[in-house]
């Protein structure tokens, strides 16, 4: 009985473990003083990553790059945004009129592989531009 409930245990530890693997925080992204955009270069993971910006109501908002399938903006009051009246942006697709001020999520999802009938992995090296104007 006690191997029963130390197998029931680790195997609930592993699952809370790896429930909570991608649960990591978002990317903070800081323009630079005077600047209206900024480039992220690294490695996501199972294709997708979410970065956080502090953008002002009105800005517009850009996110591009060779890489990226398809973006989606969360509002820190958690009203999802899109463009073009949709749930997400295709790459250099532009929100044009934030409607807040304050933190903005922005999830941003990408290919794993090179075509459709090509093996994928699960981390590959990006490059991401955020403008805001």
């Amino acid at each position: 009985m006690k191997t029963l409930a130390l197998t029931f245990s680790l195997l609930s530890c592993l699952f809370l473990v790896s429930f909570n693997a991608d649960a990591s925080p978002p990317t903070r992204i800081q323009f630079a003083r005077g600047a209206s955009g900024a480039t992220w270069n690294g490695v996501i993971k199972d294709g997708n990553k979410k970065f956080k910006l502090n953008l002002a109501r009105g800005q517009s908002l850009k996110v591009g790059g060779g890489d990226i399938y398809t973006w989606s903006v969360v509002a820190q009051n958690g009203d999802a945004l899109g463009c073009d009246g949709g749930d997400y942006c295709v790459p250099d697709g532009e929100i044009p009129s934030l409607p807040y001020s304050g933190d903005y999520v922005i999830s941003t999802d990408y290919r794993m592989s090179g075509c459709a009938t090509c093996p994928s992995s699960r981390t590959r090296h990006v490059t991401v531009f955020f403008e805001a104007r």
